[in-house]
C-alpha cells in the first residue's frame, strides 16, 4: 500500500490532519491500531467517551424521530422492492432502526458495543447483532437499504465498509451515509481567526477521517454508488462566527442546539426537507447526508 501523504489540514493538540493525495480524503497522519479500535468501540465509546449520550438523545427524541423520518422519506423514494429491508451498521442505542420500523421496514442492525446493542434489542423488538461489520455474518438475503450514521468517519478504511455495503445491498439497493461535513471554508475562517478557544475544534480523537460532499462523492463512487439525494444538518459554526462560543462551553452549545431543535420543530416536514436539501446544494450543512444508490 502506498504511503499516505498530502498537505497538513489542521492541527489539534497531537492530531495532526492531513489531506490525502493516496487516498483522495483527508484523515489523521497517524493512524491508530485497528485492534485498538475494535476494542475501543466494543467497551469504551458509550461508557467512556459519550457516557451522558443516552440521556441527551431521550431529551431530542422527538427531534430525532423528525429528522431520521425526513431521511426515511428520502431513502424510500429510492428503495427497491415492495418489502423493504434495513441493515442499520452502528445502531447505537437504536434510535434510527425504531424510526424505521415505526415506519414499516424489516430491520437488523449491528453494534460492537454490548451495553448499546442489549438496548437497542430491547426498544426495538428486534435482536442487533453484536460486533463489528467485518466480523458479522451474513444476517439474512441482501438488503433494500444499509444505513451507516456517523460510522465511516471512525474508520482507518471507509472504503473497504463502502465496498462491504454494496456486496450487501440488493441490485439498485441503497446506501444512506451521514459524516460530519470537515474543513469548511466557515470553519477554516473560525479557526484561524482567532474567534474561538479551540481552534479546530472538530478534530476529535475518535475521528479518523474526515469529508468533504466532494470528496465522499468521490469515494462513494469508487465503490460502485451514484449519489441520489443530498440533504444536511444545521450548520453549528454559523453560531461560532455571530460570537457564540461553544467550543470551551458545553452548557452554551447544548443552549443553541435547543434553538435548532425548536426551529426545526416549528417547520412542516416539506418545508424542512426542502431548507435542508437547498442547503447541502450550496455545500452548507453541519453534516453530509448522502442516499446513493448501487450501480450494477
Amino acid at each position: 500500500m502506498n504511503e499516505h501523504a498530502g498537505p497538513l489540514l489542521g492541527k489539534r493538540d497531537s492530531l495532526r490532519v492531513i489531506d490525502c493525495e493516496v487516498c483522495g480524503y483527508a484523515h489523521l497522519e497517524t493512524m491508530p491500531n485497528t485492534d485498538d479500535l475494535n476494542r475501543f468501540y466494543a467497551s469504551d465509546f458509550w461508557t467512556k467517551e459519550k457516557p451522558g449520550a443516552l440521556a441527551r438523545i431521550e431529551e431530542q427524541r422527538k427531534w430525532w424521530a423528525a429528522t431520521y423520518g425526513d431521511w426515511l422519506e428520502l431513502v424510500e423514494r429510492h428503495a427497491p422492492g415492495r418489502m423493504l429491508m434495513l441493515l442499520d451498521v452502528g445502531v447505537g442505542y437504536g434510535y434510527f432502526l425504531k424510526s424505521a420500523s415505526i415506519r414499516g421496514w424489516d430491520i437488523q442492525g449491528i453494534e460492537p458495543s454490548l451495553r448499546a446493542a442489549q438496548y437497542a434489542t430491547h426498544q426495538t423488538g428486534t435482536a442487533v447483532w453484536c460486533g463489528t461489520w467485518e466480523e458479522a455474518p451474513r444476517l439474512g438475503v441482501r438488503t433494500s437499504c444499509i444505513s451507516a450514521l456517523w460510522l465511516i468517519e471512525h474508520l482507518p478504511d471507509p472504503l473497504c465498509f463502502l465496498r462491504w455495503a454494496h456486496d450487501r445491498l440488493l441490485s439498485g439497493g441503497v446506501l444512506l451515509v451521514v459524516v460530519p461535513n470537515d474543513f469548511t471554508p466557515i470553519q477554516r475562517l473560525i479557526s484561524t481567526s482567532g474567534k474561538v478557544a479551540v481552534p479546530w475544534w472538530f478534530i476529535h480523537p475518535t475521528h479518523i477521517s474526515y469529508f468533504t460532499p466532494v470528496t465522499l462523492s468521490n469515494l462513494l463512487g469508487r465503490a460502485g454508488f451514484r449519489v441520489v439525494e443530498r440533504t444536511t444538518m444545521y450548520p453549528m459554526e454559523h453560531y461560532l462566527y455571530d460570537g457564540k462560543d461553544y467550543t470551551a462551553d458545553a452548557s452554551l452549545g447544548a443552549e443553541l442546539h435547543g434553538r435548532v431543535e425548536a426551529r426545526d420543530l416549528a417547520m412542516t416536514r416539506a418545508s424542512r426537507m426542502t431548507f435542508y436539501r437547498e442547503m447541502a446544494q450550496n455545500y452548507d450543512g453541519r453534516e453530509i447526508v448522502i442516499v446513493a444508490k448501487r450501480d450494477d
